[in-house]
C-alpha cells in the first residue's frame, strides 16, 4: 500500500508542477454573476485589469446575472477545473442563498468551489428617493413607512441578494411592510430609484454614494456593525435595531478540483493586486475595503459567514419563493 501511494504521489506531483508552469495557456474568464454597473462588477473589472499583466494573459469579465447570482455561480461550478475560468463568489451566493434556496440551489456551496481569496467588503447604505419619501433621518423614515403601510416599493439587485436580505432584516426589526421589486443588478435598480419608479433601497455604497453626493438620492443609514469610514456622521441601522447588520463581501473562487498550485498562484496574484497602493486608493475612492485572504483563510471565512447569516435569516423568517 505504501509503495502504491508513493507511486501515485510521484505521478501527481510532476503533473501539478506542469499545470502551474503551463498556466495560463489562454485568456482567463472571470464570471461576474451580476449585471454590469454594480459593486460586484466594479470589483471584478478592477481586479481583472490589474491581474492581466501578472498572469501574462487577458482576464476577461463575463457577466452572467440572474436568479440572485445563482446562474453565474452555477456556471462557475460547471466550468473546467483548469484555472482558465474563475468567478466571483459573495455573501449572497455562498452565505445567504444556501439558506434562502436550500434544495433548489443549483450548486453545492461546500463542495463545488476552490476558494482563492476574498476581494473586498462593500458597505451598504439605505437610501431613499427624497421626492417620494420626505424623510431626512431613520426615525422619520420609519414614521413615514408606518403611516403608509405597504405603499412603498423597495428595490434590490435580485430576490435573495445581500441587499434584499438587508432590507428585509430592517423591515422585520422595525415592524414595517413594503413591496419588493427585484432587478437584475444594482445598476438598473439605482436608475429606477433615481427616476422614482421605486421609493427606497439598500445598495452597495460603491454604487449609491455618488448619487447621494449628487443629491438624487438621500442616505438614511448604513448596514454594518460600525459606522462607515466614508460617512462617519451617518448612523448605522444597528444603532436603533441591533440585529439589522449585514456586511457584504465579494471574493474569488475556482471550480472544485482546480489544481492546488494554480489556486495558490491565483491567490498570490490577487492578494498582491489587492495590496497594491493604487488599487487600495481606487477601492477606497469607490467606498470599498480591500480584503485579501489566503485560500485556507477564505474557506474558513465563508463557512463562518454561512453559519452566522443562517441564524439571522431563520430568525427574521426570510424566504424566497
Amino acid at each position: 500500500m505504501l509503495t502504491r501511494r508513493a507511486t501515485l504521489a510521484a505521478t501527481l506531483l510532476p503533473l501539478a508542477a506542469q499545470a502551474q508552469e503551463g498556466y495560463p495557456s489562454r485568456p482567463v474568464t472571470l464570471i461576474v454573476p451580476f449585471a454590469p454597473g454594480g459593486a460586484t462588477d466594479m470589483i471584478g473589472r478592477m481586479v481583472a485589469e490589474a491581474l492581466t499583466p501578472r498572469l501574462g494573459k487577458p482576464v476577461v469579465v463575463e457577466n452572467r446575472p440572474g436568479a440572485a447570482a445563482n446562474i453565474g455561480v452555477a456556471a462557475l461550478a460547471r466550468a473546467a477545473p483548469d484555472g482558465h475560468t474563475i468567478g466571483i463568489v459573495s455573501l449572497t451566493t455562498l452565505g445567504l442563498n444556501p439558506w434562502l434556496y436550500k434544495d433548489r440551489l443549483p450548486f453545492n456551496p461546500e463542495r463545488d468551489f476552490a476558494p482563492i481569496s476574498n476581494g473586498a467588503i462593500t458597505p451598504n447604505v439605505l437610501v431613499i428617493n427624497p421626492r417620494k419619501i420626505p424623510a431626512t433621518n431613520l426615525a422619520e423614515l420609519v414614521a413615514w413607512l408606518k403611516a403608509h403601510p405597504g405603499q412603498a416599493n423597495y428595490g434590490s439587485s435580485g430576490a435573495g441578494t445581500a441587499i434584499h436580505v438587508a432590507m428585509e432584516i430592517f423591515l422585520a426589526a422595525a415592524g414595517l411592510t413594503a413591496t419588493h421589486v427585484p432587478y437584475r443588478g444594482s445598476g438598473p435598480m439605482m436608475t429606477d430609484l433615481i427616476g422614482g419608479q421605486i421609493d427606497l433601497a439598500v445598495d452597495g455604497a460603491a454604487v449609491a454614494w455618488p448619487h447621494v453626493q449628487g443629491g438624487s438620492v438621500r442616505a438614511i443609514a448604513t448596514t454594518g456593525a460600525e459606522r462607515a469610514f466614508f460617512a462617519p456622521d451617518l448612523p448605522t441601522l444597528a444603532e436603533t435595531y441591533p440585529n439589522a447588520i449585514i456586511a457584504p463581501w465579494h471574493g474569488f473562487a475556482a471550480p472544485a478540483n482546480t489544481p492546488t498550485p494554480i489556486v495558490e498562484r491565483l491567490s498570490r496574484d490577487i492578494q498582491a493586486v489587492l495590496a497594491d497602493p493604487t488599487i487600495i486608493t481606487r477601492m477606497r475612492t469607490q467606498v470599498m475595503i480591500p480584503a485579501p485572504m489566503s485560500p485556507t483563510t477564505f474557506a474558513t471565512f465563508i463557512t463562518t459567514e454561512r453559519t452566522r447569516y443562517g441564524r439571522v435569516i431563520e430568525a427574521a423568517g426570510i424566504r424566497v419563493e
